[in-house]
């Protein structure tokens, strides 16, 4: 269902699994081409996912298979028909270590060698309570072969509903997002063999949270009769009330309008229409529209703007002078956001154009990454696209050991800047703005020359792009490097392990303030993603030579800790109210 604006005024936890997933609160924005500045088709998408968690950045070549190649990615899902023919793929892959689900059914973004671009979005939760599945069910495959195979995405969209109808989707509810070059199209899932189908108009954008958005599938999509004749069947639809409502129908009653989808939504059509939607939150909320027309033509800068919103400036804005990042509502920018990513599609697949911020997009540069680049920069990949393939759903503990690399360094600055926030915000927001003006300056005369290369010069153009990359990420490892001088974060020492029940010590070098100086109660330990009432408590301090000893207790982030080398973050508060924010890394014991 279409609306242009004027007609918008009128529309005034996790479900059950098979499996067990980690997608929580994921956020995407469809721009149509003729919706966008650039004449472009846009995504914008933010991957999220709670507790311990780690982004790499792959590539993988094109391959040929055996033609009974399968492949079993979770042990309790469905064997797979692979593709006989694997395009090239660029995968940014979300890690994780959970014993019982040793890595992502739900997570990961593609962009494939014929132009395709897959995200999706966790959809919380469907009425489904007896789905039908084949031998488990499929999940994170259904991604991985749409990325390997599909030329187009309306190709896309039936290859995965083939997937879908033979298998059944092992998740409560889930959208997926397949775009190339000229349109997009929306798939959104039920549990079991259900789904509805909608393209984005080119005219418009669509922005979708973790709800059904689909109200009126396109009629003649695949699937769209046993859809409706189903939720008849179940009582979910009647026909005498009115045209069929996939949304209304299929979305469970206690998460049809979840205050942590609607505050998202509402804000990021705010952004677009450039108008106050308030009225659209009161208690008797109606669904918005699946799309939009923008006020104007949909810019970079717009989508960066909503994928970095907290609510600023609106009554959905609770945080006052803390960081935002663990508010209620959920912010579109949060403490779990952990990798945010624009993608510029172009007519070249290898001109496709992908901005990826690590982490929360507030504190972090976004910066460009072709997709024809035929290496990773140093610290975005710890192992390679195949081993990370082979290992995905084989994750040991030790491989969230953290490193010198692009994503914790990330964390460090997102942390810090969690604990300095009414301090420091400000200026690492301007500091962010001005390092992206000045390489979005330096890539446009580049991208120009590798446009008009790319045809006669490929491997000249291709040189070219991986020069860009390359500048861009050692750049970002500068400006990084620099804020965590201004933010003057402190490097302490671990004196001990961190074991169940017992306190830990952390050593830190007094510098600026002294033992007498500390508020005690008011110093904490803690990780990145959890929110500051989840660390550790500070039950004493002990000078010791230019050092002070800080003892920690408690703290619920310890209940679900992955035991490995963690990197632990320390908010110190002086009576006087002024902070300071100390990093460490220490040893966490199963």
């Amino acid at each position: 269902m279409s609306i242009i604006f004027p007609s918008l005024i009128f529309f005034l936890t996790l479900s059950i699994f098979l499996r067990a997933s980690k997608s929580h609160a994921c956020m995407t924005i469809l721009v149509g081409r003729n919706a966008s500045a650039t004449g472009e088709v846009l995504i914008a998408h933010n991957e999220d996912a709670p507790g311990r968690c780690t982004m790499q950045t792959h590539i993988s070549g094109k391959l040929r298979r055996h033609p009974d190649t399968k492949a079993k990615f979770e042990s309790s899902l469905a064997e797979l028909d692979m593709p006989e023919t694997r395009t090239s793929l660029f995968w940014a892959e979300a890690k994780y270590f959970d014993p019982q689900n040793p890595g992502p059914s739900f997570c990961d973004s593609f962009v494939n060698g014929h132009g395709v671009v897959i995200v999706s979005n966790n959809c919380e939760k469907s009425r489904e309570d007896s789905p039908e599945l084949t031998d488990g069910g499929i999940a994170w495959g259904l991604r991985r072969i749409v990325a390997e195979s599909a030329h187009t995405a309306k190709e896309a969209v039936e290859i995965a509903a083939n997937l879908v109808e033979r298998y059944g989707y092992a998740s409560s509810g889930r959208s997926y997002s397949f775009a190339d070059k000229e349109e997009i199209y929306v798939m959104q899932i039920v549990h079991g063999k259900h789904y509805a189908i909608h393209r984005v108009p080119d005219d418009e954008a669509a922005v979708i949270p973790n709800h059904y958005t689909i109200h009126e599938p396109d009629r003649k999509a695949p699937g769209y009769r046993e859809l409706v004749d189903y939720a008849i069947r179940r009582g979910w639809y009647k026909p005498d009330d009115g045209a069929f409502d996939f949304k209304k129908a299929y979305q469970a009653e206690d998460s049809y309008a979840d205050e942590k989808n609607t505050h998202r939504h509402v804000r990021a059509f705010q952004i677009l229409l450039d108008i106050d939607l308030s009225p659209l939150l009161m208690k008797d909320w109606e669904p918005l529209p699946f799309s939009i027309k923008p006020a104007k033509p949909v810019t970079i800068d717009t989508l960066k703007k909503i994928l970095r919103t907290h609510f600023e400036g609106s009554s959905s804005y609770t945080s006052q002078n803390n960081t935002p990042h663990f508010q209620k509502p959920l912010t579109v920018c949060n403490a779990e956001t952990l990798e945010s990513s624009i993608f510029q599609i172009r007519h070249n697949p290898d001109r496709i154009i992908i901005r990826k911020s690590l982490g929360s997009p507030c504190f972090s540069p976004y910066i460009a990454w072709y997709c024809g680049i035929a290496s990773i920069p140093e610290g975005y990949e710890d192992k390679d696209a195949d081993s990370s393939l082979a290992e995905h759903f084989a994750t040991r503990a030790d491989d969230m050991n953290c490193r010198d690399n692009a994503w914790y360094r990330a964390m460090e600055i997102k942390a810090a800047c969690d604990i300095l926030y009414a301090e420091k915000a400000a200026m690492i927001h301007e500091r962010v703005k001005a390092f992206e003006d000045e390489q979005e300056r330096k890539l446009s005369p580049l991208d120009s020359q590798i446009e008009l290369r790319i045809r006669n010069n490929p491997d000249i153009a291709r040189a070219m792009m991986e020069g860009v990359v390359m500048s861009q990420a050692e750049d970002l490892r500068g400006f990084t490097s620099a804020m965590k001088r201004e933010l003057g974060i402190i490097t302490g020492e671990s004196l001990c392990d961190i074991e169940a029940g017992k306190s830990f010590v952390i050593r830190i070098p007094a510098g600026e303030f002294s033992a007498d100086d500390l508020n005690i109660s008011a110093c904490k330990c803690g990780v990145s993603y959890a929110d500051f009432g989840k660390w550790s408590s500070c039950e004493g301090v002990k000078s010791s030579g230019g050092n002070i000893d800080f003892t920690f207790t408690g703290g619920e982030w310890r209940n679900d800790c992955v035991p490995c080398f963690t990197d632990l973050y320390v908010s110190i508060s002086e009576k006087s109210g002024r902070k300071f924010a100390a990093s460490v890394k220490m040893n966490v014991r199963g």
